[in-house]
């Protein structure tokens, strides 16, 4: 299923966050929406996932039309959200963060939600290590981790990940972003992801999307983008 973004519009008040963006997200792509602080890259994933209200334009999933639909609604349809800053709940073990991600689906199939969490653990080891333990006891990488896995367990067609590098050391940051790209071969699952970090994202990206200002400068191959010197210099800083 493709992901079709066409004028939308999103505001924040007085201040205009996202301007008649239009773009699309292939079926079983990896999809790098990247562009400096304020940009607009976290409203967008918000929109699209029903976390806010677009003042115009239209989201399609394949032919359905989210852009008015409730985010329960959305997720059923097969899209999920995992926020920035690694979003867990403390207070509960790894194992019971990772059952939230399909608490809608236990009572009709439970058995493909504990598989889907075992799936989880073969891709993050180290969350099954920890199982046990409270997500207050995790490392930063390893929340994200975990924030990840729980939005898997939903079983989503396409991922929606907002800044999954955020505030982590390098070497994590690399982890993360090749099990995502494991990921993606494996299932064929779609990802929209929002990063600063640039060039990690676009390494593992088949399309760049570039924002500016809330407006979508280029939307294109991914090596591409970052062989554009220009356009790296002009709109990413580097």
């Amino acid at each position: 299923m493709t992901l079709r973004v066409r004028g939308l519009t999103i505001d924040h008040g007085a201040i205009r966050a996202i301007a008649s963006a239009s773009f699309n997200v292939p079926k079983g792509s990896i999809t790098a929406v990247i562009g400096a602080n304020g940009a607009g890259k976290s409203t967008l994933l918000r929109t699209i996932s029903g976390l806010k209200r677009a003042t115009s334009g239209n989201i399609l999933w394949d032919e359905l039309a989210i852009d008015h639909l409730q985010t329960e609604q959305i997720v059923r349809a097969g899209i999920v959200h995992v926020p920035e800053g690694r979003s867990v709940v403390t207070e509960l073990t790894v194992f019971e963060n990772l059952a939230l991600g399909g608490v809608w689906r236990l009572r009709k199939n439970k058995a493909d939600v504990n598989e889907a969490i075992d799936e989880v653990y073969e891709l993050f080891p180290r969350l099954a290590e920890r199982r046990k333990q409270r997500a207050d006891t995790l490392s930063g990488g390893e929340r994200q981790m975990l924030a990840i896995g729980r939005g898997l367990v939903a079983r989503p067609q396409l991922l929606l990940l907002d800044e999954p590098s955020l505030g982590l050391a390098p070497l994590v940051v690399e982890q993360i972003f090749q099990t995502l790209a494991q990921l993606q071969r494996s299932s064929g699952m779609t990802i929209l992801l929002v990063e600063q970090n640039a060039m990690s994202a676009l390494r593992i990206a088949s399309q760049g999307i570039v924002l500016d200002q809330g407006q979508v400068v280029i939307a294109d191959d991914a090596r591409a983008i970052m062989n554009d010197t220009a356009l790296r210099h002009a709109y990413l800083g580097y």
